[in-house]
């Protein structure tokens, strides 16, 4: 029986790295649901961990946190604070430093140099982590086809994910 058991988590574990991954920029979290494009966000969000494999970078986690730890107020800032350990915890949304980011950002910059430094490390740990997509809603990167061709990776909107 345990054999069994064993077998049937190595068949989930498979199946699950089997999924696309995708990089989650850190505008997918922090737009509010109540826009359209926080519906699209929320959309696809619930298929992380069914349809795609999630990933939050060091520099994604930088950037939430500067925007979390300026709220006044104590219980909103806990609560964003949950939203990411739930997302990791519920989602299996996997944390990832790349040590070749600020390579990768040199070429990104060389590429475009409209981005900005935390745009250009975020989208440079999806590139170094092999990440088939880059969700997010800077309208510089979706679609951005000089970035998607030199790097081999699509930076979508998540209304096109859903």
């Amino acid at each position: 029986m345990i054999g069994m058991e064993k077998k049937a988590r190595e068949r989930l574990e498979r199946e699950f790295l089997s999924m696309p991954l995708h990089h989650i920029d850190t505008s997918i979290i922090l737009e509010k649901p109540s826009t359209p494009n926080g519906r699209a966000c929320a959309a696809y969000l619930n298929l992380i961990n069914q349809k795609y494999r999630g990933k939050f970078s060091i520099p994604m986690l930088g950037e939430y946190m500067l925007h979390a730890i300026r709220i006044v107020d104590y219980s909103k800032r806990v609560d964003l604070f949950e939203i990411i350990h739930s997302m990791i915890q519920n989602k299996r949304i996997e944390v990832c430093g790349i040590q070749d980011s600020d390579r990768i950002a040199t070429w990104i910059k060389e590429k475009d140099d409209r981005l900005t430094t935390t745009d250009r490390l975020i989208l440079a740990s999806a590139i170094g982590d092999s990440a088939q997509t880059f969700v997010t809603l800077d309208e510089k990167l979706i679609h951005n086809e000089v970035l998607e061709d030199a790097f081999r990776i699509s930076i979508s909107h998540p209304r096109d994910l859903i």
